[in-house]
């Protein structure tokens, strides 16, 4: 913050910082064949369930005589915890294997547990959010031939945080229209009897925000968001603390599956007319624009507002004539008068 002259200008600012939160969802059902001659694994965390941020589960058929028809491992998975601001995350799904003798592994195909058809190609990708009640099913089966070579299935999961949206370009606030009616005396001051009233014209402007993609992990590249987020600023007008005039600019919307971009949003601006005949000389009045950079985020509806930025600007002014300049007029009256009695 910096004050550049007695009763001048003052600006300030913050900045809210996204934070990159973890990004986690739970095994909640994890149920399948009770056989010695299967095994299951797991990297990164324990085989059976808990809280992961990606996870591989390879279902091996390793038994001699064959195991037919009916060997089903399901998954069941959600949601858990972080996610961006708004808890919003993205489930990616793909799966991998052997597929001889009508082995498969089955994607989810809805967020409500439902799966694909055997052996689905590429990658199944799902928006979802923290308390969403959204699950995520996926299913192995091993069928495995007598006396044929170990088979394996397997399927991945990965979680990401929602692409964040960052300011890349902070606001500038604008006033003017206060005049300096006083060019020697340090500061701003403006003579009530030679302007009345003052017209202030103010403005927020100028702001540019980013949004990248989805962030990419162990399995799965950086994909575009599949969300949409709106930035905006709003504004207030205040003299001496109390709000004259407010102002919401247009909304700038990064629509869902929309590639890396930065855009600007529009300006808050307004004129306000001060009327300096309720002031008394020497009242110190002070004008102030504050502001605030908004995010608001979507998942199915609307989810929620974060602050990106937020700042203010404000000039501060003498109302005169003040005192001493009314006692040097006094004085010149009186020395007309005298002068006057002398000529008498």
């Amino acid at each position: 913050m910096h004050k550049n002259r007695w009763l001048g200008l003052t600006v300030g600012s913050a900045l809210t910082i996204s934070v990159a939160l973890g990004q986690q969802f739970l095994v909640f059902n994890n149920a399948g064949p009770d056989n010695v001659d299967f095994s299951l694994s797991q990297t990164n965390s324990g085989p059976q369930s808990g809280v992961f941020t990606n996870a591989e589960w390879r279902l091996t058929d390793t038994s001699t005589a064959g195991t037919g028809n009916g060997w089903t491992w399901r998954r069941d998975v959600t949601a858990f915890s972080s996610g961006d601001p708004f808890g919003r995350l993205v489930l990616r799904f793909s799966g991998n294997g052997g597929t001889s003798a009508g082995s498969y592994w089955r994607l989810p195909s809805s967020r409500f547990g439902t799966v694909t058809t055997n052996n689905p190609a590429g990658v199944a990708t799902f928006t979802t959010w923290v308390g969403s009640g959204h699950f995520f099913r996926t299913e192995q089966l091993s069928n495995k031939p007598a006396f044929g070579g170990d088979l394996s299935t397997f399927t991945r999961a990965q979680a990401n945080n929602a692409a964040s949206l960052s300011l890349s370009v902070a606001p500038t606030v604008g006033l003017a229209g206060i005049p300096d009616d006083d060019l020697i005396t340090p500061g701003l001051q403006v003579n009530k009897n030679l302007n009345s009233t003052i017209t202030i014209n103010w403005s927020v402007l100028g702001a540019q925000v980013f949004r990248g993609q989805a962030a990419g992990g162990a399995y799965f590249g950086a994909i575009d968001s599949p969300f949409r987020d709106d930035a905006y600023i709003v504004a207030d007008f205040k003299v001496n603390s109390s709000t004259v005039q407010s102002g919401t600019s247009a909304l700038t919307t990064f629509a869902v599956n929309e590639g890396t971009a930065t855009k600007g949003i529009g300006a808050v601006s307004n004129s306000y007319v001060l009327d300096l005949s309720t002031y008394n000389i020497g009242d110190i009045v002070t004008l102030r624009v504050d502001y605030t950079v908004l995010w608001d985020g979507y998942h199915d509806s609307y989810a929620g507002t974060a602050n990106l930025s937020g700042g203010f600007q404000d000039i501060q002014f003498e109302v005169v004539p003040e005192p001493a300049s009314m006692v040097a007029l006094g004085t010149g009256l009186i020395s007309l008068l005298g002068l006057r009695c002398r000529k008498r």
